[in-house]
């Protein structure tokens, strides 16, 4: 009975997205005249494609001091002066450093290496010859600190970069320091003194773990495993106690550490997150609460994407472990993909724009709002490079 409740539920939620974008997307004066990308079109060349055309985008943006064009709106033809995010901007980096594992494209790698210059111009000492990320509004986040332990190992791997290795240590020291004696971490670090206290953060611990095990990956130091299966633990203690959170860092986190240490404690739990994911992400289509155009935003563009990282994750252990639920993951990421696909500019549906070559490859912040960000890019490049390594 409960599998066939959750097939009708996928079956709406197909329904739902085709109607929003099929009938939503005119973003303000743009003239979007896309047409849903059909199923048998999906391919792993497609999805490269439309990953490399959200790339050239990113690549377009960057300014000459490794940073990026952060909003960028299509109709207007003007980019956004708001205050920068170092983890946005450090999520593209990887974004792009993942594109150039995929096509070899030196573009990227340069693109990435720029982005990660800039980063490092945010890197603060710590106690104990350790460092962590400074954001632009001068709080130290952990979520910042794991983010560019990722992009600095994948750059010494891509890069043959062994000189990278003595950063990635330092942020890693900083990232373990914030682990309290019940395995969770600390958000925040306390530069200003207004930051709040404990796993505020539903993000930033998986962030840190990813960061901790692409670092062990490298150099194989004991102290990073145990750092990561102490905070698993933890955060899996506690998820099923208070309710499974949409946590798509830790899905992917736990994934990679599933494939050191086999723990059916592991594979179960991330599978059971995609599982809620999809099971709550069909009801905020359905129930439409959504009111102010910031949960439109995560509910549309940004979060569908972002959730359809860690389901990949999720079903690459599904599909490991043989869980029976793999068919079901993998039936929503291709319905997640129509979506992305769906809110991606291309030439067809940049008529309206200021300067269609300027949005071209862009990923619009929802239906009903045009604006380029570029974690809307970010998210939806790694997604698409994921679903295409996992189903095409």
């Amino acid at each position: 009975m409960q599998r066939i409740i959750r097939a009708a539920k996928l079956a709406t939620w197909t329904l739902l997205l085709c109607s929003l974008a099929a009938s939503t997307l005119l973003c303000r004066s743009v003239t979007c005249q896309q047409r849903e990308p059909d199923d048998q079109l999906l391919s792993r060349a497609s999805l490269l494609q439309a990953a490399r055309l959200g790339g050239d985008y990113l690549v377009r943006m960057q300014k000459p001091d490794g940073s990026f064009h952060y909003i960028y709106n299509p109709v207007r033809g003007v980019f956004s002066e708001r205050q920068y995010n170092i983890l946005r901007h450090t999520g593209s980096a990887i974004c792009l450093l993942d594109l150039y594992d995929a096509t070899r494209d030196q573009r990227y790698l340069g693109s990435a290496a720029s982005a990660i210059k800039f980063l490092v111009t945010r890197v603060r000492p710590f106690e104990k010859n350790a460092a962590y990320v400074l954001d632009f509004d001068g709080k130290a986040k952990l979520g910042a600190t794991g983010l560019a332990l990722i992009a600095i190992c994948k750059q010494s791997e891509a890069a043959a970069r062994p000189a990278d290795l003595e950063l990635a240590r330092r942020l890693a020291r900083f990232i373990v320091s914030q682990q309290r004696a019940d395995g969770g971490f600390e958000s925040y670090w306390k530069v200003r003194g207004d930051e709040p206290s404990g796993s505020v953060s539903l993000f930033y611990p998986g962030e840190a773990m990813l960061g901790l095990l692409t670092l062990h990956r490298m150099t194989k130091e004991p102290g990073l495993l145990d750092a990561v299966r102490r905070g698993a633990d933890f955060l899996i203690k506690t998820q099923r106690t208070r309710g499974l959170p949409p946590d798509a860092w830790f899905i992917q986190a736990l994934e990679r550490l599933y494939q050191i240490t086999p723990n059916s404690a592991y594979s179960g739990h991330a599978i059971d997150l995609a599982a809620a994911m999809i099971a709550n992400q069909i009801g905020e289509f359905e129930e439409g609460e959504q009111d102010s155009e910031a949960d439109l935003t995560d509910t549309r563009a940004a979060m569908v994407a972002s959730r359809a990282e860690g389901m990949v994750a999720a079903y690459l252990l599904a599909r490991k472990t043989g869980d029976k639920r793999a068919d079901m993951i993998a039936t929503h990421l291709r319905v997640s993909v129509r979506f992305q696909l769906s809110q991606q500019y291309t030439m067809a549906n940049t008529q309206g724009a200021k300067n269609p070559a300027m949005a071209l490859g862009g990923f619009r912040q929802g239906p009903a709002y045009g604006r380029i960000r570029i974690d809307y890019v970010q998210h939806n490049i790694s997604a698409l490079l994921g679903v295409a390594r996992a189903l095409y």
